[in-house]
């Protein structure tokens, strides 16, 4: 008796007040359905290219033959893996996220380290710091352009000034690529300075005090209370800077083209190299599905490494 009395109270509790099984409202439901459209509108505006272009890259399609699409099957895909350029392409891209993106994170750390505490003057000098970020890339790679060029740019004027030589820096094949990375460096250092500070300045004070009381010395603070409590920022920094870092392109079209013979051609360039100079839309679909891999390939990886040391 006792439990089908327990039986019952549990199916009027499950039921709800009006006798009714709880349930989204109708008006959570006719807000869903005002939405539809919009979704359904983003939803397509999103998976139709992509599926797209992952149709068109089994096939031979070159705008200017004027010949249909004919379908090929893997044949892009094996030529991109025995072609040179794509290798070339993928070392270069390989080169520019390592560096460009472990110098931004060291010297944002440094950076938020810096602020960190706080001292006169420097709500001013965290907008200046914050002014390269907020600057288009295409702008970015124009003012480089200008800056470095090697008659009249202002750092070249600058050296002859205290007596340096003039320098090529973009026309160089060995200061080409580290020109480009200091480049996104001085634009992108302020992006993780910020998801940095903004985390060292949650941290409870009370363990920081706490380490000092011990008397554990600042390095030591760093490596045991900093790096371990910014975990999540750090990571969440990381990836996003992996993975824009990997759509480079802007700054390569503004300065060097590519140049010089490819030091500087990002997989990104050869896509739109192939694509909007050569026409070949099918093989340049194919490039960027390869892109989308190595890059779904390298943020696995990260965010396993930074997993497994949790």
């Amino acid at each position: 008796m006792s439990l089908s009395l327990t039986r019952q109270r549990g199916a009027r509790a499950a039921l709800g007040p009006s006798g009714r099984r709880p349930g989204r409202s109708p008006r959570h439901t006719g807000r869903l359905l005002v939405m539809a459209p919009g979704l359904l509108f983003l939803a397509a505006l999103a998976l139709y290219p992509t599926i797209y272009s992952l149709v068109i890259s089994f096939f031979k399609w070159q705008l200017t033959t004027g010949a249909s699409p004919r379908f090929i099957g893997f044949e892009n895909y094996t030529n991109l893996l025995t072609d040179s350029l794509f290798w070339n392409s993928v070392r270069v891209t390989l080169v520019y996220v390592i560096a460009a993106v472990a110098i931004e994170f060291v010297v944002a750390f440094g950076l938020a380290l810096l602020f960190f505490r706080g001292f006169p003057g420097d709500k001013v000098l965290r907008g200046l710091l914050l002014m390269p970020m907020l600057c288009a890339p295409v702008v970015v790679g124009l003012l480089a352009k200008f800056s470095l060029e090697p008659n009249f740019g202002i750092v070249n004027q600058l050296m002859r000034g205290i007596g340096l030589p003039t320098t090529e820096f973009l026309g160089s094949i060995g200061r080409a690529l580290p020109t480009l990375i200091a480049i996104d460096v001085w634009q992108w250092t302020p992006f993780l300075f910020l998801i940095l500070l903004a985390g060292m300045q949650g941290l409870p004070e009370d363990i920081i005090e706490a380490s000092k009381l011990d008397g554990a010395s600042w390095p030591r603070i760093i490596w045991h209370q900093f790096l371990p409590l910014l975990k999540y920022p750090i990571m969440v920094g990381l990836l996003l800077r992996t993975i824009d870092a990997f759509r480079v392109y802007d700054i390569v079209y503004m300065t060097t083209r590519g140049g010089p013979i490819d030091v500087t051609s990002t997989m990104s360039w050869q896509i739109y190299d192939v694509g909007f100079r050569s026409f070949n839309i099918s093989y340049a679909a194919a490039y960027s599905w390869l892109l989308l891999i190595l890059v779904m390939a390298v943020v696995n990886s990260l965010i396993r490494r930074m997993a497994a040391r949790s």
